[in-house]
Order: C-alpha cells, then structure tokens, then sequence
C-alpha cells in the first residue's frame, strides 16, 4: 500500500503520460489533415481552383494554424492550468478564418464546390477541436494533471487503489515528490491537492511571458493574413509598423512593473495601474493617425475593424492578467527579495 503523497505523484506520472501522447497523436492528426486537404485540393480535378490567391491561402491558413497549435500543444503539456484557455483561444481563431474562403468565394462564385468542400471542412476540424477541449476539461486525468484533483464516485471507490496496484513508485519519486504537497487528511469521495497562490515574483514570470511573446506572435500574425490589411491597390499592408510599434511601447511600460513584481514591492499594483491608464492614453495619442489613414481612402474598411478586433484582443490578455494581479493578497517584502 503507498501512502497518500506516494500515490499522488504516481496518478501525477501516470496523467502526464497519458495527456502528452494523446496530444502527440492530436498534432499528428492535425498535420494529417493539412496534407490532406493540400492533396485533395492540388489533385482532385472537380475541386482544383486555378487561383493562385486560393492556393495562397491555404498554405498560409495552413502553416500557421500548425504552427498555432503546435505552440499551444507544446504549452499544454507544462500542465499549466491556464494554457486551456489559450487552447479555446485558437480554436475561436479557427472558426474566425472560416471567413477567407467565403470572402474569396464572393469574388469567384464560378468555382463553388471547393470552397463549399473546403468550409466544410474547416467546420468539421473545428468541432473535433472542441471536443478535443472537452476532453482537456473534463477528463478524469487532465482534472489530475492540470487542476490537481481526483473526482471519485460511489463505483470507483477503488479506482486509486486500481491505478496505483502495479506502479513503481521508486522511478518517479525523485522527478515528482516536490510536486504536491504531503496531506494525511483521507476522503472518501474525493480527494484535491490544493495549491497554494503564485507569488509576485512567479507572477512576473507569466507576465514577461505575456509582453514579449505579445510582441512576436501580433507581428508574425499579420504577415501570416497580411491579405486581411492590404490597401485596395494591393502594394501596402497597413498593420505591419503599426502594431509592432503598439506592441513595442506596451513592452517598454510593462518591463517597469515586471520589475517591481519580480522584487516583491509594495508600489507594484500602483505602477500596474498607472500602466493601465497608460494604454488607453497610447490608444488617444495613437487615434489621430489612425483616423488619417481613415480618411486617406487608401485602406477598405475591414482592414480597420481587423486592426481594432487584433489590438483589442492584445490589450484584453493583458489586462485580464493584470487585474488578476491587482486583485491578488499579497504581502510585499521589506527589502528587495525578501
């Protein structure tokens, strides 16, 4: 028999196993899928499109959607908690792109079985997708893996006990034991691990984490559907400076509070704040030359709604973390790193 801690960290091992292969075998699907439609749509005669726009847009909607969940998968399988709603974040992206093939439908309505081929398609792995996040939500070992907490019922009273029966738990003491936390409280019908709150400092991590990966993916995504910001002559694309500078000055603010956070001090959630108030002040300094692009008529209006849509949901990660941290109970250290 082990005991409590012992048989945490093996239904710990056991869940992070099982979790990282099925999303090994997700991924492969995925790529699976994408070579599967270049085939279909490169060799299949009734659903060929002599257009090179169209082929364009499917090498790009598929190398970034690989390289999207390919990240995400990567980052899911830390355990973290929170990467999940990352996860349901690219698959809103995955139902928002559907929008390109109908937009190039509309300019081609000659050819309409590949793009009616191809929307369905995409609505198809979409909800894979989502069952694939219900599967992350609700499965017994992604609850132990990510959440930390064992669901037992009247029937599976046992089910520790049957997990546990034929383990080795020599073999991953050493990787594991620091993982949970020794507990000689026992449950009958369920048994949770509790974490106790990030710190400052760990905070900080997260939040450089969100800054500067804001500051590579939001360029990288408009060069992916640069199609979505080019000017109607076609010889511009209107977001590239502009939201890499946007996403430079939210760098150069938010490193102050990285810092403050980091050292643990008490100023920390008044400098959060203030750069708070400093990103709807940018937004103000910012609208002048934005409305002169409105008004130059060089751009179609989708590529102003796009713009916004994209700078909204950068300002939405950040500030969601942010007031998260503003609502944290924190004591602050005295001296730096205490």
């Amino acid at each position: 028999m082990y005991s409590k801690q012992e048989e945490n960290l093996i239904l710990y091992q056991k869940s992070k196993h099982k979790i990282t292969i099925h999303l090994i075998l997700y991924f492969f699907v995925l790529c699976v899928y994408f070579l599967a439609m270049a085939y279909l749509f490169s060799s299949m005669e009734f659903l060929k499109v002599d257009d090179p726009a169209f082929r364009s847009m499917l090498i790009k909607l598929g190398i970034g959607q690989i390289l999207l969940y390919g990240i995400t998968f990567i980052l899911l399988s830390t355990g973290k908690k929170w990467f999940r709603i990352l996860y349901w974040i690219d698959i809103a992206i995955s139902f928002l792109i559907i929008y390109f093939p109908i937009k190039l439908l509309l300019s081609n309505l000659t050819t309409i079985l590949p793009f009616f081929v191809l929307v369905a398609c995409m609505l198809l792995k979409t909800i894979v997708l989502c069952q694939i996040g219900g599967y992350l939500r609700n499965n017994r070992w992604c609850k132990i893996y990510f959440d930390h907490t064992i669901e037992l019922d009247d029937e599976d009273d046992d089910w520790v006990a049957k997990q546990t029966k034929n383990a080795d738990y020599e073999k991953i003491k050493d990787r594991y034991e620091n993982k949970f936390e020794q507990t000689e409280q026992d449950e009958e019908d369920e048994y949770v691990v509790e974490k106790a709150p990030m710190t400052l400092p760990q905070l900080s991590v997260r939040l450089g984490i969100i800054i500067y990966g804001e500051l590579i993916l939001f360029p990288i995504l408009i060069q992916i559907f640069s199609n979505l910001f080019a000017s109607l002559d076609m010889q511009k694309v209107f977001a590239t400076k502009d939201i890499f500078m946007l996403c430079i000055f939210t760098a150069f603010i938010w490193t102050i509070p990285l810092f403050y956070m980091y050292y643990n001090q008490k100023a920390t959630k008044k400098i959060i704040a203030c750069c708070m108030i400093g990103e709807f002040i940018r937004i103000l300094v910012y609208l002048p030359t934005f409305m002169n692009y409105y008004k130059s008529q060089e751009y179609s209006l989708r590529v102003f709604i796009f713009f916004v849509i994209l700078d909204l949901i950068r300002l939405v990660i950040l500030f969601v973390f942010a007031i998260r941290v503003l609502q944290s109970k924190q004591e602050y250290a005295q001296k730096p790193r205490d």
